[in-house]
């Protein structure tokens, strides 16, 4: 027995020249002496940490001259590799004979058309390293499976294409993690980590059922410059119930460029699919981050992922994912819920001033709930900035998002229809909120914000700058100004809700009133901005100065307000549920020396009956004679008649009511007594 195993020490020897654990590689053949596949046989079978290295000489029947790559071409499976702490170096090639491929590596493994399933598959083992090595046509390129399968590097490999990363030889799947495999990284920080994984038929990168792994530093659907595209049909795929996940990072280089394939940049699916993170990625653009290099979309939330994050509140953790034919980012499906899309750039380049559009920015779909988009750039973009879709579609908070200008928020780089456009059913979506969570929804080529169908409700708008926009601030459709109706009692986006009407902005002292047609007044909102246009026009509100709930008679007063002589104002109303209005028509601010503050002077009146008929009765407390005046408006705010001014003191009165208006109305009273203005709703009966 010791004979015969000294005799096997020698044949292993002299057949494989180990030197300590190092075993190399000599030739190119699909096995026997120096063969790849005897050389990870041995690996596995002795203990120990072991390196395979290549020196195969250049007369080696399978070197090409033209491209300076040794080709091996496995007839069957090589062997899976099932001890940990093995090392696989194709690099070390160039180190022993010279560097014969400088456009990529020079070990060549071909799978012959996909009839070889696997080229390297680590199973169930940790401290494998794979790297230098043109890896194609395989079905499988590199596989790690299993739950032990941790700790594992797979770095510097050209997989899906040729010898330089000019054109594509593709396996079906480049790097697939699967089975419970965890902590494994693909790729690094640095150039010579670097996987370019191209060109191949379905998925470039794929993780399935596997948690808190690392993909960093890829180009993964492009060419070895990073300037041209050879996509994979989908690049960067994280599956199933994988968790904890990190594409990208904040490091110097870990940052992947996942641009030019053909349906989606980083698709994050699957019930289970929690708590992944996309961070520091260019999606859509070249290396630079300049110039588009198109996937169909950039990336997908889908089939119930949940709490998903793509960016973050730094720079370094930003995306940019700009250029993609159809959607920059996609959330699809019931069930995926409570993804975060924080600080990216959307539509633009990576300086944040020039546009590299998407067809549409954010688009949000089937049913999908309760995501939050904040503090991104979403602007540039051909079509919409976001778009919420379909009934179901709840309940997405968008707050701190530039959406049409640069960077800056100061600057137009418009997206071409509405910033933000909700469609076909979506309820419960807040845009804005405080003024801390305000958004920027400036210079689109449409609306501001569009809200287009009945069932389109309780969608609040709050606090936002909004201007400058092609259309309307905000949209309830039908197209255009709508008009307000009495007792609000109409349907439509946002439940129609009526517009408040501005009665007297006055400068000296700061004093705001008007008249909110609505039922339970006393439970809405009203919210005060400066307008971005004219008195007499329905503008937008590009600043936010206040907010103050009315009366229960409709009958609303803000002051101390920071306004100044000569600006323009205009409001909002937000009912109890959400439902907020578009901009009221715009008014001046006036000096009104003589207009005195409603809560500093007692002034009460009444009016009876009401319903009235001929006969309005009222009486009030004022000042000893006091001009008293009454004037008739329709309740969109528009001016009938004076129907007294009178000095009179205080007392009961009874006038007449004109016979010229209309029976079975409403109209709206205002009444100024002792300098001081207030409204009511009264309706006329036969």
């Amino acid at each position: 027995m010791k004979t015969y195993l000294f005799f096997l020490s020698l044949i292993f020897a002299s057949t494989l020249n180990i030197v300590a654990n190092t075993f190399t590689v000599t030739n190119t053949n699909d096995a026997g002496t120096g063969s790849l596949r005897e050389a990870i046989t041995y690996a596995n079978f002795m203990a120990g940490t072991h390196t395979i290295n290549f020196n195969i000489p250049l007369t080696d029947a399978n070197y090409s001259a033209t491209t300076g790559v040794f080709t091996i071409k496995p007839a069957s499976i090589l062997p899976y590799i099932t001890r940990s702490n093995i090392t696989i170096d194709g690099t070390s090639q160039a180190t022993n004979k010279g560097d014969t491929n400088p456009l990529g590596p020079e070990i060549f493994l071909d799978g012959n058309n996909n009839t070889i399933d696997n080229g390297f598959s680590i199973i169930n083992v940790s401290g494998v390293t794979i790297k230098g090595f043109i890896i194609s046509n395989f079905l499988y390129g590199i596989q790690i499976y299993g739950t032990s399968a941790s700790g594992n590097f797979i770095k510097g490999n050209y997989i899906g294409v040729n010898y330089n990363a000019s054109d594509t030889a593709g396996n079906y799947i480049g790097i697939e993690i699967i089975g419970g495999a965890t902590n494994n990284t693909v790729g690094g920080t640095t150039a010579s980590d670097r996987n370019i994984v191209s060109g191949n038929e379905h998925i470039g990168i794929r993780a399935v059922d596997a948690n808190s792994n690392i993909i960093i530093g890829n180009y993964v659907g492009t060419d070895r410059t990073g300037t041209f595209a050879l996509g994979n049909y989908d690049g960067v795929s994280v599956e199933g119930t994988a968790k904890y996940n990190r594409v990208g990072g904040t490091t110097t280089g870990e940052g992947n460029l996942v641009s030019g394939n053909v349906a989606y940049g980083v698709p994050i699916f699957g019930a289970g699919c929690n708590e992944n993170i996309v961070i520091g990625n260019l999606i859509g653009t070249d290396v630079t981050g300049t110039q588009s290099i198109p996937n169909t979309y950039g990336l997908l939330f889908d089939d119930g992922a949940t709490n998903n994050t793509v960016g973050g509140y730094t720079v370094a953790e930003r995306n940019i994912l700009s250029g993609n034919s159809g959607y920059g980012v996609f959330l699809y499906n019931l069930g995926t819920n409570s993804n975060k899309v924080i600080g990216n750039y959307i539509g633009t380049d990576i300086t944040g001033i020039i546009a590299v559009p998407n067809a549409n920015g954010i688009v949000i779909d089937g049913a999908a709930k309760t995501h939050l988009i904040d503090s991104n750039l979403i602007s540039g973009n051909l079509q919409q900035g976001i778009v919420i879709h379909i009934t179901g579609s709840d309940s997405h908070i968008i707050t701190r998002n530039f959406i049409g200008t640069d960077h800056t928020g100061l600057n137009p780089l418009g997206n071409g229809f509405d910033g933000i456009r909700i469609a076909e059913g979506p309820k419960n979506n807040i845009i804005g909120g405080t003024p801390e969570e305000a958004n920027i929804i400036a210079y689109n080529g449409g609306n501001g914000v569009t809200i287009m169908n009945d069932d389109d409700d309780f969608n609040k708008i709050s606090c936002n700058s909004i201007h400058n926009n092609a259309g309307m601030g905000i949209d309830l459709f039908p197209p255009g100004i709508n008009p307000n109706d009495t007792d609000d009692s109409d349907t439509g986006p946002n439940q129609g809700m009526n517009y408040p009407i501005i009665n007297m902005v006055c400068v000296n002292p700061p004093y705001i009133d008007g008249f909110l047609n609505t039922n339970s007044p006393e439970k809405c909102t009203i919210q005060i901005y400066k307008s971005d246009t004219l008195e007499g026009f329905f503008g937008e509100g590009i600043e936010y100065l206040g907010s103050v709930s009315p009366q229960n008679t409709g009958y609303w007063l803000l002051d101390n307000i920071n306004i100044s002589f000569n600006d323009v104002i205009t409001a909002i109303a937000i009912d109890s549920l959400g439902n907020t209005s578009e901009f009221s028509e715009n008014a001046n601010v006036d000096i009104c020396m003589n207009i005195a503050n409603n809560k500093n002077k007692k002034n009460n009146f009444n009016i009876y009956p009401n319903p009235l008929q001929n006969q309005i009765n009222f009486d009030f407390s004022v000042q000893s004679n006091s001009l008293v005046e009454i004037k008739v408006y329709t309740l969109d705010g528009k001016f009938i008649k004076t129907l007294f001014s009178e000095i009179l003191s205080e007392g009961k009165y009874s006038k007449s009511f004109p016979n010229s208006l209309a029976k079975n109305n409403a109209y709206m009273l205002v009444l100024e007594a002792d300098g001081v203005k207030s409204a009511y709703k009264v309706v006329l009966s036969e």
